[in-house]
């Protein structure tokens, strides 16, 4: 695919000084500059944002680091037609800022772009089926380039991580309308960083993998490999679900902070007891309800114990039937609402009530119970470095997973 990122660069006139790069404002001005006419689809600048009417695409960058040799650039990319908002971090180095930031964009528009501009362009995808409790999905798969840095291995797309993940990536889809894969790995002597990301959560196992395949790269002093897959499920087969898009988005974070206060409320062990039913009334939608109920403790408690490794999995027993284990990547509510509290907690939603609620929430959860019985018996750092199994949630006979 042939890109034509910083053509314009050379038409500028001459006698115009250069700004300062490294004031964030012109950086992000000069970001902005550089994606207007490279994104293989007409655009504009609004603003703080490109904007793609062919692709009803909004691409927002934000300057996180700048130095005179460096930049870090965050990119929030986003469509109705994919149900989530995307993110990407790019960084850049150079002998000058303007080098820095030119790398930065570069690195984005020839590895997550490339696989943007696949899909939403028309090109075929490779298909995928896969099945998620009981019901058949049908998928495109889109490829990017990778984006290699050093003396890494010549590769020119990312179907050679994609051989190497699919098997696993596969058992994390669910009933996303897209789902996202980045990975990156890097090697500089005997260091090495292996990262593989569904939906921008981490996976340890995929991560594995990726760290499996740096450590054979015969390289000097460092190389490097960015790479994304784009899943995305073809509109027959996807599922209803009420929360996509921003106004989804919107509705879910009223209904979790509807639920964080109802919990905080509840005084006594009676009030807690009734808590899953009056949440049913107040939330109008029985199974986030429940998953409020079960699963916000938990979301905390793994916040607050981040040197404990956790399952990827969840084990679901409706009362009554058998237990389901699923990825938590599968279950549409689950990281959904771990960015839903977590926004709120960021906003002050909550006002003075914040810590109170975070702490409530970890106190009830079952993680909480496991290490305060681990440092009984072992002390203090009984369950550093552990790692706990897949979490069991009991769930009312009538609960669905979607």
């Amino acid at each position: 695919m042939k890109w034509n990122f910083g053509k314009k660069n050379s038409e500028k006139a001459e006698n115009v000084p250069e700004p300062d790069l490294t004031n964030p404002e012109n950086a992000l001005r000069h970001v902005l500059d550089s994606l207007h006419g490279s994104l293989q689809t007409p655009d504009r600048v609004e603003g703080d944002h490109v904007y793609c009417p062919d692709w009803q695409m909004t691409i927002t960058p934000e300057i996180e680091q700048l130095d005179e040799r460096g930049a870090v650039v965050n990119f929030y990319i986003s469509a109705p037609q994919w149900g989530k908002n995307l993110y990407e971090c790019s960084a850049g180095m150079g002998s000058d800022t303007k080098q820095a930031l030119g790398m930065a964009c570069g690195s984005f528009l020839f590895s997550f772009m490339d696989g943007i501009v696949q899909m939403e362009g028309g090109q075929a995808g490779e298909d995928l089926e896969t099945e998620f409790v009981g019901k058949a999905h049908r998928w495109k798969v889109y490829l990017s380039n990778i984006v290699g840095m050093g003396n890494c291995p010549q590769a020119d797309d990312a179907r050679i991580y994609w051989d190497a993940l699919k098997e696993e990536v596969v058992k994390r889809l669910g009933n996303q309308k897209l789902c996202f894969v980045k990975v990156y790995g890097s090697k500089s002597g005997e260091n090495i960083t292996a990262e593989c990301r569904v939906d921008d959560v981490k996976s340890d196992a995929l991560s594995s993998l990726v760290e499996d395949m740096v450590k054979e790269w015969d390289t000097g002093y460092f190389a490097s490999h960015k790479a994304f897959f784009f899943i995305r499920q073809e509109e027959e087969t996807v599922q209803p679900y009420p929360y996509w898009g921003q106004a989804g988005w919107e509705a879910l974070r009223e209904k979790v902070k509807t639920a964080a206060l109802m919990f905080h409320a509840s005084e006594d062990q009676e009030q807690y007891d009734s808590l899953p039913q009056r949440l049913r009334q107040a939330l109008g939608d029985d199974i986030l309800a429940d998953e409020c109920y079960s699963f916000l403790p938990e979301i905390c408690a793994e916040n607050a114990f981040s040197q404990i490794t956790y399952a990827e999995t969840v084990e679901i027993l409706p009362q009554g039937r058998k237990p389901v284990t699923c990825y938590k990547s599968q279950l549409a509510d689950y990281w959904a609402l771990h960015g839903a509290l977590f926004s709120l907690f960021e906003e002050g939603a909550f006002g003075e009530a914040t810590n109170d609620i975070y702490g409530e929430y970890i106190g009830t959860s079952a993680i909480y119970n496991v290490i305060s019985q681990a440092k009984e018996k072992g002390g203090e750092k009984a369950m550093d470095g552990g790692k706990l199994s897949a979490l069991l949630f009991n769930m009312e006979s009538d609960f669905e997973i979607r």
